[in-house]
């Protein structure tokens, strides 16, 4: 091996040896635990309580750590009963069944998951287990390429194929946890952007409920249905999941818990920006999301825009947590039935011009984000390979 002139210690140096690496099958890192969904006969029992209960669509994207939001908690009654396949905190979930096959994230509670979902409970003698994530989120587009299934068949790794998977990976434990040291500190900013993020969405919330729900002066409010105030955009050219990758230029959205699959390279179906936001309605599952890059859809998400006299961030706001899965069928017409007190359109637009800086900010954010997750992804196969050593 070639020695690298002194530098820091623990900096990056490049060489290309992989000497002391070995080859290593994901079960020999740890053990591989498939999920289940309880029985929905027994309801009451099992669902409701503080397990999380993880399945495709709460995890936000192909691009996350921890970034996943679970709509359904099991009880501690299924926790007794199901201890085999309680999967502990800091472990991997990989969707090994569907058209999300190659979703990933780090469990941050003791959790559960679903039948789609193969997890991997590393060992903390044999790896790290940040590392592991890392090596399988390096590894996501070879998994889906090679094990991903195509034709008419549904794609599907079997747990007995997910753990027979071989990789190369340091000897060295302390490597490995020097490799996913550096790869965590750029997730680590990223997280804590989206914190903020949260933070000033929620701000802005409760300006907006101060400004027009808790108000006290109505006079010249008027009660108005959402298509008077809204047009709705054209969703573009609809994508199949298959066609949305891990990486790429414009996000892909569908349904879900965050509406987001992938991304592409093609042209957008729609145009967004911040100075012309846009807002998302996902049709079934009625999330909401302010678009402010260009996007394309697949199906069942509705964009649209402020018309009339009323921005586009007003109506977000105005809509944003209004409707209820419960009280919605999952029907658009359903949703050009809502209607609302609308305050008169000069009052509106102050609302936006006192909101629209902190938007800015978060754009803002999201864009840095954005950069640290192009170098992340920059590094993370160097690291993974040996081309970068620490």
């Amino acid at each position: 091996m070639t020695k690298s002139k002194t530098q820091p210690k623990n900096c990056l140096r490049v060489e290309v040896s992989t000497k002391a690496w070995r080859k290593a099958k994901l079960r020999s890192l740890g053990k591989v635990i498939t999920g289940t969904t309880p029985p929905t006969a027994q309801k009451a029992d099992y669902f409701g309580g503080s397990f999380p209960f993880i399945t495709p669509t709460d995890i936000a994207d192909f691009n996350v750590r921890y970034n996943y939001i679970t709509e359904r908690f099991l009880s501690d009654k299924w926790g007794d009963e199901a201890k085999k396949i309680l999967i502990p905190k800091g472990s991997t979930c990989f969707v090994c069944i569907g058209s999300t096959i190659g979703k990933i994230c780090l469990t941050k509670d003791n959790s559960f998951t679903n039948q789609q979902i193969n997890t991997i409970v590393v060992d903390s003698q044999k790896a790290d287990f940040k590392y592991v994530y890392y090596l399988l989120k390096n590894n996501q587009g070879n998994i889906i390429k090679q094990y991903g299934g195509g034709g008419s068949g549904k794609a599907i790794i079997n747990k007995s194929t997910f753990e027979s998977i071989e990789f190369v990976i340091p000897e060295n434990p302390n490597e490995q946890k020097r490799i996913a040291d550096i790869l965590s500190g750029f997730d680590d900013k990223i997280e804590l952007n989206n914190k903020i993020n949260q933070n000033l969405e929620q701000t802005a919330q409760a300006i907006f409920k101060e400004w027009f729900v808790n108000s006290k002066n109505s006079k010249n409010w008027k009660t108005k249905k959402i298509t008077e105030i809204i047009k709705r955009l054209p969703v573009g050219k609809k994508y199949d999941n298959k066609t949305a990758f891990s990486k790429g230029k414009i996000p892909v959205l569908d349904q879900g818990q965050s509406g987001f699959i992938g991304y592409h390279n093609d042209q957008p179906g729609v145009k967004a920006s911040v100075e012309s936001p846009v807002v998302i309605f996902t049709n079934h599952t009625c999330n909401y999301r302010l678009m402010t890059r260009d996007f394309s859809c697949i199906q069942n998400v509705l964009p649209y825009v402020g018309d009339k006299d009323y921005s586009t961030l007003f109506v977000y706001f105005l809509t944003k947590g209004k409707i209820k899965m419960q009280e919605y069928k999952g029907h658009w017409p359903e949703f050009e039935e809502q209607v609302f007190l609308i305050p008169p359109p000069p009052l509106a637009q102050k609302f936006t011009d006192y909101i629209k800086p902190v938007i800015e900010k978060m754009v803002g954010i999201e864009n840095e984000n954005q950069k640290l997750a192009s170098l992340r992804d920059l590094l993370l196969p160097k690291l993974m390979s040996g081309e970068i050593r620490v």
